[in-house]
């Protein structure tokens, strides 16, 4: 080999030595480039998610919660329970000083779920902006309790046997309600009545409303022994709820077939007596005897 062939031998291997040098060099900046930009890329996403979540849009701010601003308080569902009382359970609480997403509504879900016509709440959370919805499930109110027939109703019972007091009321029209006179005295105390009492009561008055074909108006439970129930066209004094009231209710029909064809003005029907007697009470008149009589011309 001549010597001008191993001088550029020589040379070539310089030059690809220095090649690879080159291609060397050129990965590690690429390399300490993409680990700088990385970097910067985590330390760019970490400020930026700390700016966002320390925005005010987060936050519900405490003045809204206790002026009960609409734009960031709203009640769903309450038809009974007025929002003053849901309310006032919400500025009880701690307005939360933390992110909207991290404040727990189980507290207030609780509190909301003691009151007399709430069955259960639940309170969505909203994030950007900050607000609440609370929804309320009420109770069913079936009864509602006067004194009297002219008084408002002062409290109602719901089909779960709950009571509701005065503050409930009105209970809306939308509801189907039977009104029951009662002073809430002696062992019937509508503020006690279980499941089990009120679906007596319901029992009773489906059963007279079946054999009457007519509404009952309201039911007179102020005299335990001499319960009265209010008919559309007739009331009817049924005495004490007990095993025979079956029995003297299913001449409901015959009573009315009959007090329809009277042109007298009747008070009301006595169902208290046991077999098939009973009385007709005519207005400002004695008693007239209905089936009682037929007994004395058989004997």
């Amino acid at each position: 080999m001549s010597e001008t062939t191993t001088r550029r031998y020589y040379k070539r291997k310089a030059d690809i030595i220095k090649m690879k040098r080159k291609v060397a060099n050129a990965k590690k900046r690429i390399r300490y480039i993409r680990m700088f930009l990385r970097v910067s890329l985590i330390v760019l996403l970490c400020y930026f998610s700390y700016w966002i979540l320390n925005l005010n849009m987060w936050y519900i701010n405490p003045k809204d919660i206790m002026d009960f601003n609409p734009g960031t308080v709203k009640i769903e569902g309450n038809l009974i329970t007025p929002s003053y009382k849901i309310a006032d359970i919400i500025r009880r609480e701690n307005a939360p000083d933390e992110q909207i997403f991290k404040f727990s509504t189980k507290q207030m879900e609780e509190s909301l779920s003691h009151l007399q016509s709430v069955k259960k709440a639940y309170i969505r959370r909203f994030w950007f902006p900050a607000r609440l919805i609370v929804f309320v499930e009420e109770r069913t109110p079936v009864f509602i309790i006067a004194p009297n027939d002219e008084s408002a109703p002062i409290a109602a019972v719901t089909e779960d046997g709950h009571y509701i007091d005065r503050e409930y009321m009105p209970i809306p029209t939308r509801y189907k309600t039977t009104k029951i006179l009662s002073y809430g005295l002696n062992n019937d105390n509508y503020e006690n009545w279980d499941k089990k009492r009120v679906n007596e009561l319901l029992i009773l008055i489906k059963t007279i409303e079946a054999y009457s074909k007519q509404k009952v108006i309201y039911l007179d439970l102020r005299k335990q022994d001499d319960v009265y129930i209010k008919l559309e066209d007739i009331m009817l004094s049924i005495g004490k709820i007990d095993e025979s009231l079956s029995e003297r209710i299913k001449r409901i029909p015959t009573i009315i077939a009959g007090t329809k064809a009277s042109k007298e003005k009747i008070e009301y029907v006595d169902l208290k007596w046991q077999n098939s007697t009973y009385f007709i009470k005519l207005k400002d008149k004695p008693e007239k005897a209905g089936s009682k009589e037929k007994e004395k011309e058989n004997n």
